[in-house]
């Protein structure tokens, strides 16, 4: 049976850490009010107490070995090891809490084990202790979350258990900033370690091609991998009869060689993220292929290039969402739009999420055009948050509302003729500023989506991790003079009423400037 740590029972866990704090005289006065009430919390069988203590971070199920006689030993159970937040000094950080923690468990299994924090130069945490300490409790989640802070990069050594070991019940191993291979030159890795493996994460480590190569084969179950910025790899090979999710983004230029080449061969991959040069990127065989992040870098269009993406788009033709950047667009607009070609590949495109700076009315025309030519688009969200101008109140208090925007030959329209966005119902347009090309983006989705039923647009303040629809909700907070604080107010009045006067294809379209902007309406598209 698997226990959710739902509000009351968090609720009931809190009181009991709350009553901890309490003074001898507020215990008394706690106790007097809640004499009649009947502790369900201590009322729950051991059983279940367990599972719930899985549930939380370490700190805490230790810290419940105070609240009572009964609860001395609980934590010991726990079948969930979470170091969420591992000890961190300048120095040597000291790790020996944790040892001494490991070493009291009496659970034995370990469904999860997790730890995660940075680590400065000078320390050194054991993971092969901790990695040895999860195995030998047949652990199924194993995560080993380093971030390093030093200058160069640091790649921690992994046990040889871990390729040797012969258990079949690892099915989530997540990994950063360790040397992931196999510990000899030669070694095989256990056909059973990897055999039930369904989830791998690698981030920022030290990998080559061979020990992917490697893994694949002995992790048939395997249906999501995860290879972000990684060094070492050249030319990898990613194929899997099980793989559902692929996100790959690659280093570019390490210090042992340039990466080449990321192939791809899953008949069931149906999420795929690739972030790097669209030339060293190739697709065969994902025919259930729907949801594509294609995140390209500026490259120069020669032949070579040309055919390559044209043979790309072909492969990518079917999906009804992506995420995509100026590469792609750049791409449509120099062999179709400039000739006055429309490009009518994505039929069934569903969802677009664009993510970048649109820098001239070029740019926003040929993004317009793209949309325009997916017949079956019903929602849209452009995100500025990779552009590095300042944000809008910074803006209003240096004297000026208008980005780098460029003129000249790259700004002029193209002669394709921007059609009509029939089937679009929801635009967002986040990290807005009022800049002149996102003014213009704004101004052509209304002119141009007669079925828009809403459009929201959310402000970009300074903290990238909070945005607003409301720019005037924060004006008091960022401790801006009164006087200035008038200029922005008046300044965001001014571009809300200029919107608001656009002409609207749309009888039915709101345009909302209310709300506090979230990313779980987006989730369930991308999954991310």
């Amino acid at each position: 049976m698997e226990v959710v740590m739902d509000s009351s029972l968090r609720r009931l866990v809190n009181r009991r850490l709350e009553w901890l704090e309490m003074t001898k005289d507020q215990v008394s006065d706690w106790n007097a009010g809640t004499t009649r009430r009947r502790d369900r919390l201590s009322a729950l069988p051991n059983t279940v107490l367990f599972r719930i203590l899985s549930k939380m971070p370490m700190d805490s199920v230790v810290r419940t070995s105070i609240l009572s006689k009964r609860w001395s030993n609980l934590w010991k159970h726990t079948q969930g090891v979470d170091f969420h937040s591992l000890p961190f000094s300048d120095n040597q950080a000291d790790y020996s809490p944790i040892t001494r923690c490991l070493e009291l468990l009496l659970s034995p299994q370990i469904i999860k084990f997790t730890t995660v924090g940075h680590v400065s130069e000078r320390s050194n945490p054991d993971v092969q202790r901790w990695v040895n300490f999860a195995l030998s409790k047949n652990v199924r989640q194993l995560t080993i979350g380093l971030m390093s802070v030093s200058l160069a990069r640091r790649f921690f050594q992994l046990p040889d258990s871990l390729f040797s070991n012969r258990s079949k019940i690892l099915e989530h191993l997540v990994l950063s900033f360790v040397d992931f291979k196999p510990p000899r030159p030669g070694q095989p890795i256990a056909a059973s370690v990897f055999s039930s493996l369904k989830l791998l994460v690698l981030t920022n480590c030290k990998l080559a091609d061979a020990t992917v190569d490697l893994c694949l084969r002995k992790c048939v179950p395997l249906e999501e991998l995860v290879i972000n910025m990684c060094e070492g790899l050249k030319n990898v090979n990613i194929s899997g009869p099980n793989l559902r999710l692929i996100s790959f983004r690659c280093l570019e230029d390490s210090d042992d060689g340039e990466f080449r080449s990321l192939r791809v061969d899953a008949p069931l991959v149906g999420n795929l993220v690739y972030s790097g040069d669209l030339t060293k990127f190739y697709l065969n065989n994902c025919p259930v292929l729907q949801i594509l992040h294609l995140q390209g870098r500026e490259e120069p269009m020669n032949e070579a290039y040309t055919v390559h993406v044209r043979e790309l788009i072909d492969q990518i033709r079917h999906v009804n969402t992506m995420i995509l950047n100026f590469a792609v667009v750049e791409f449509v607009a120099k062999e179709y739009y400039t000739r006055g070609i429309p490009f009518q590949t994505f039929q069934n495109l569903t969802h677009v999420f664009w993510y970048g700076p649109l820098k001239s009315p070029n740019a926003v025309y040929n993004l317009v055009a793209f949309l325009g030519d997916s017949p079956s688009l019903i929602e849209i969200a452009v995100d500025f948050r990779g552009e590095s101008g300042a944000v809008f109140c910074q803006c209003i208090s240096e004297g000026h509302v208008a980005d780098e925007y460029e003129e000249g030959e790259s700004s002029q329209r193209n002669p394709y003729e921007v059609g009509n966005l029939e089937k679009l119902e929801i635009a967002e347009v986040r990290c807005f500023s009022g800049f002149d090309g996102e003014m213009l983006l704004v101004r052509l989705l209304l002119e141009k989506a007669v079925n828009l039923r809403k459009l929201w647009l959310f402000w970009r303040l300074g903290d990238l991790s909070v945005m607003h629809d409301n720019v005037l909700q924060d004006i008091t907070k960022s401790g801006y003079p009164q006087q200035l604080s008038d200029t922005i107010q008046e300044e965001a009045n001014s571009i809300i009423a200029t919107i608001l006067n656009f002409r609207k294809a749309s009888p039915r379209v709101r345009i909302k400037f209310g709300q506090e902007w979230r990313i779980e309406s987006w989730r369930r598209h991308f999954g991310d």
